[in-house]
């Protein structure tokens, strides 16, 4: 597989993905000065935590939380990636026993395909660019293995993901779980769009590490921040405009829909209880500040709650903020979420932004989440 070929050379990336790799190397240099607070143990304790929740969310069991664990230690920030260690790793995955949410090939890597990905692991590019370019690799030469097996087993490789996320751990990134939920590469993918996927990603896992605390977060300041107000602002006139489009297609269905917009937050408490049920999921740093806005839509008795959620992230404060969403579908059999977003669909909002800046993607977010949340009330 040719990942570098033509326009797709990392030098070549067009700006859309540039500006991602300045996001992901500016989000980096706040993680890097935040973790100066965490100690050793804290960060190592608090990243087995991240992999053993990983590993039950893709159903898999110690052995593949211990291949992840090793893999995404702090010792592995410093190591080479050789051939050795490229086979060293490829027997770890194949050793993984069935049933643990992972496959390799039955056949051999052999020397030539472990210096193959070695090579692939040295690119000289940005760290994001030599990872994706890693896992394309790894995901093409195991591909190439396992032509010949049968059944096909559909869970993911394993080895992929580890290698990336020691590309990542040498140029000191966090290291970079599996996550099938947003599979970042198949072989048909073009070069670029799995360097931005893995720009966002990484954006995620920098963000989770921010949202990393030990300690009792303080109760939020009654104060909103500036760049929060002004997106929380938006937010809500953006969904009154959206209820009303939404309230006639509901209304088509049934004369007796109704939509409604309403918010809250730490600035503002307030007695809505499924409003802020329908946030809580979403707050990713215990405590933080957040505030939400929510569209409720009703038809019949079946009624979404959709939540919005304008939140800091880190303890002490690190002048990040996540835009994330949530949604809530209450029927007669009972309540569950509606949406099937993952922290990929995020929106992560750094100190030096203006809300213009992040405005297209929380759009965005926003349509994605309405439409989700559209589909599953109509299907009651």
């Amino acid at each position: 597989m040719d990942t570098l070929s033509g326009s797709a050379a990392p030098d070549r990336l067009p700006e859309r993905v540039r500006d991602d790799l300045m996001d992901v190397d500016r989000l980096r240099a706040i993680w890097a000065q935040h973790r100066q607070g965490q100690s050793r143990d804290a960060r190592g304790a608090a990243r087995r935590a991240s992999v053993h929740h990983r590993v039950r969310q893709m159903g898999g069991g110690p052995a593949l939380e211990s291949l992840l664990e090793s893999a995404s230690g702090d010792r592995m920030s410093g190591r080479p990636v050789t051939p050795e260690v490229v086979e060293e790793l490829n027997h770890d995955a194949a050793a993984l026993p069935d049933g643990c949410a992972s496959r390799s090939p039955r056949r051999e890597l052999g020397a030539d395909r472990a210096r193959r990905l070695a090579a692939a692991a040295a690119l000289p590019a940005h760290p994001v660019v030599r990872a994706a370019h890693t896992y394309a690799e790894c995901v093409a030469v195991l591909t190439e293995l396992d032509e010949s097996d049968a059944p096909r087993d559909r869970s993911p490789y394993v080895l992929p993901w580890v290698l990336a996320s020691l590309v990542l751990r040498r140029a000191d990134f966090p290291p970079l779980l599996p996550d099938p939920a947003s599979e970042p590469a198949r072989p048909d993918d073009a070069f670029v769009t799995l360097v931005g996927r893995f720009a966002r990603l990484v954006t995620g896992a920098l963000r989770d590490e921010l949202s990393w605390t030990s300690d009792a977060v303080p109760q939020p300041r009654s104060a909103i921040p500036p760049l929060a107000a002004v997106l929380r602002r938006r937010l809500q006139d953006y969904l009154h405009s959206r209820a009303e489009s939404v309230s006639l297609i509901l209304r088509s269905m049934d004369p007796e829909a109704r939509a409604s917009v309403r918010s809250g937050g730490a600035d503002a408490p307030s007695a809505d209880a499924a409003g802020a049920a329908a946030a809580a999921p979403t707050v990713l740093t215990p405590g933080a500040a957040h505030w939400w806005t929510v569209l409720e839509l009703a038809v019949g008795d079946a009624s979404l709650t959709l939540a919005v959620v304008v939140q800091e992230i880190g303890h002490p404060r690190t002048g990040v903020l996540a835009v994330t969403a949530n949604a809530r579908l209450a029927t007669a059999e009972g309540v569950r979420d509606a949406l099937d977003m993952t922290g990929e669909d995020s929106v992560t909002v750094i100190p030096t932004d203006c809300a213009d800046d992040r405005w297209p993607q929380v759009r965005d977010l926003v349509d994605e989440a309405l439409s989700r949340s559209m589909q599953a009330l109509t299907r009651v």
